[in-house]
């Protein structure tokens, strides 16, 4: 599901082979096999995190998150949600192009259990490389075509880097009409991001 977002003039991302594409057209089926593929493979092996994200503030608050549910898109038993974050300085325009100086998290698939129709539920997620109950997709670059768990730093509307995540969580919890979402996440390289959210 997960395709970087574009933002304004489309001309900064797009450069770096990534699809140049709205927030609503994050959907795009072109990595529908690809991922259905690596859903059928074993776990990858993860690294030890030791240290923070070189470069990175250690942590991150975000200020804007859109949650969306796609039924069971890929035929495999789970539920698929994904999670757009902005932090603060980030905004779409009318366009929903992103715009802006700050980062841009995404978690193209969050998989759950099949009655879970209504919602993300509450409780622990685990990245994976394969659709599980409580898991979510780690961060693959397929020739340019991201997807999975990924960091987008941008500066004054430009692409300055893309992070992807291999290994972490994700806790989910509800106070009242609110969401609060509790990220740990690690590079290929150990390297360690904290992110967090709440609101509505």
């Amino acid at each position: 599901l997960g395709c970087a977002a574009g933002r304004s003039g489309g001309n900064a991302i797009g450069c770096f082979g990534i699809m140049d594409t709205c927030k609503e057209n994050r959907t795009m089926k072109y990595c529908y096999y690809i991922i259905l593929m690596l859903l059928l493979l074993g776990c990858i092996p993860q690294n030890k995190p030791t240290k923070p994200a070189e470069g990175l503030q250690a942590e991150s608050i975000y200020t804007i998150a859109d949650i969306r549910h796609y039924g069971d898109y890929y035929q495999s038993g789970h539920q698929v949600h994904a999670i757009d974050l902005l932090s603060d300085g980030l905004q779409y325009d009318s366009l929903g192009y992103i715009t802006g100086t700050g980062y841009n998290l995404y978690l193209s698939d969050v998989f759950t259990g099949l009655a879970d129709s209504l919602g993300l539920p509450a409780g622990s997620y685990k990245m994976d490389s394969v659709a599980r109950e409580g898991t979510f997709l780690r961060g693959m670059d397929f020739d340019g075509n991201i997807t999975g768990c990924y960091l987008l730093e941008i500066s004054n509307d430009q692409l300055k880097r893309i992070v992807l995540f291999t290994s972490g969580s994700m806790q989910v919890a509800y106070e009242g009409e609110e969401i609060i979402l509790d990220l740990t996440l690690y590079t290929a390289d150990s390297l360690q991001y904290n992110a967090m959210y709440l609101g509505k």
